[in-house]
């Protein structure tokens, strides 16, 4: 792939081209679904390509393309120096100064390809068999899944970066459906790793069924306002709207709920949020972002304090600052863009269990829906549907859902009082670490 970026840019080099940049990939993807014990669907994929940008008196022109022969890469170069002539200049463009020093990591694990098929299927197999053997009112299993790629990526640029990185990665998944007396109650759970023997099937399914079991019998709650401790599911919904709103571009087009806020006090002071592009465990690490620029630890806010924005060269550019090595780029189809890579909720004290227990009276949230509509990134107000259980006498009781829990963000991170010690990976909407969460009150819509 290095070579192929290489010879890339030299068909992108020249004519008129003051910097030019290849970024090529390769990706292979396996996913299985089993249903009701058997092979439903057994899926294998695999593409590559190049994407290259061209900046010509002050103006950006892209291209890419699938073919990767001499002939195709040529065509895609010269595209791309033709969209640079009927592009408008502008003074932030540019590829990033180049770095030399950049972290050391270990993203690829052979034994994800060496694993034979037949493994996986019986890992995809084990996730939906525990899901139907933790309980008899688990009547089928909705999905068990598991999924791996496997990726190399290269970029080369006229400023004289030339470097390429391997990755693996794969989860199982599972959906649980709980009948009782009419009632259905779902519940969802997932493991992830670099290779499948980093997966624990059984564990996944069971923790599936265990969710939708305990939502039997379900109804609505009464309103009220309480404390609320949200499941690490729940929090990390919460972490993905917050880490849209916590980039440069955003707080540049105003649409940004922390826009001004640099400096000040956002959250409560037990909670502290950073973006970790190196992190060994994270599903979106790597050396270096879409544009080369190495990825690191940016704090985002520090006890309870707002440090900073993500930038990409661009938006950093606008700024007059560093890219923090957020330029991320979906595939070599796509330019740069700014973005985070694994939001990491720094871990607290205390398991969920001693958090629950340390409140009186309030509502424990394992599920909500409608979270990337009913939460806004610009405003901060959000409201979202809810399920999961009361909370009395520092112990889980009634199963609630049908309620609705709302507020402004804002005035939510304030009212943290507690961050639990269980920060786990959660691959909705991102790769967010997250624990439990104690919000000290909040409004719950019920009847």
């Amino acid at each position: 792939m290095l070579d192929i970026a290489k010879k890339a840019l030299e068909y992108a080099s020249g004519r008129g081209v003051e910097q030019a940049e290849a970024y090529v990939s390769r990706s292979r993807s396996t996913s299985i679904k089993i249903y009701q014990r058997k092979v439903d669907e057994l899926l294998s994929n695999s593409g590559s390509g190049a994407g290259i940008r061209v900046i010509a008196g002050g103006s950006a022109g892209y291209a890419y393309t699938s073919d990767l022969s001499d002939e195709g890469l040529a065509r895609a170069a010269a595209e791309a120096r033709d969209n640079a002539a009927v592009t408008a200049p502008d003074e932030f463009t540019g590829l990033p100064s180049p770095a030399t020093e950049f972290a050391r990591m270990n993203l690829y694990n052979d034994k994800l390809q060496q694993t034979p098929l037949g493994e996986k299927i019986e890992l995809a197999k084990s996730v939906e068999a525990a899901a139907l053997e933790y309980d008899q009112r688990v009547a089928q299993v909705e999905q068990a899944a598991y999924s791996e790629s496997q990726a190399e990526v290269a970029i080369a640029n006229t400023l004289g970066f030339a470097r390429s990185y391997r990755e693996t990665s794969c989860y199982a998944f599972t959906m649980a459906i709980a009948l009782q007396n009419g009632e259905m109650q779902t519940g969802v759970s997932f493991t992830t790793g670099r290779e499948p023997g980093q997966l624990d099937g059984r564990a996944c399914g069971s923790e599936a069924a265990a969710r939708a079991v305990s939502l039997l019998g379900a109804a609505q709650s009464e309103s009220m306002t309480c404390p609320v401790v949200m499941d690490p599911f729940v929090t990390a919904g919460l972490i993905g709207v917050i880490g849209l709103a916590l980039t440069g571009e955003s707080v540049q087009k105003q649409r940004s709920l922390f826009a001004g806020l640099e400096g000040r006090q956002v959250a409560g002071t037990g909670f502290t949020l950073v973006d970790d592009g190196i992190h060994p465990e994270g599903l979106a690490s790597a050396p270096f972002d879409g544009e080369g620029v190495p990825t690191q630890q940016t704090p985002l806010i520090k006890n309870g304090a707002l440090q900073g924005y993500l930038y990409d060269t661009y938006s950093a550019r606008k700024d007059g600052c560093a890219s923090t090595g957020n330029g991320i780029r979906g595939s070599y189809s796509a330019i740069p863009h700014v973005g985070p890579t694994n939001l990491r909720v720094q871990g607290g004290k205390g398991s969920q269990d001693e958090i629950i227990a340390s409140v009186e009276k309030g509502f424990f949230v394992s599920e909500v829906s409608g979270i990337h509509s009913g939460a806004n990134a610009v405003s901060g107000d959000f409201s979202v549907g809810a399920a999961g259980h009361l909370i009395e006498s520092g112990r889980l009781t009634v199963p609630v859902r049908e309620v609705t829990i709302a507020g402004d963000i804002l005035s939510m991170l304030k009212a943290i009082e507690a961050v639990g010690d269980d920060c786990r990976w959660i691959p909705f909407g991102g790769s967010i670490h997250a624990p439990t969460v104690l919000v000290g009150k909040m409004t719950v819509s019920g009847r």
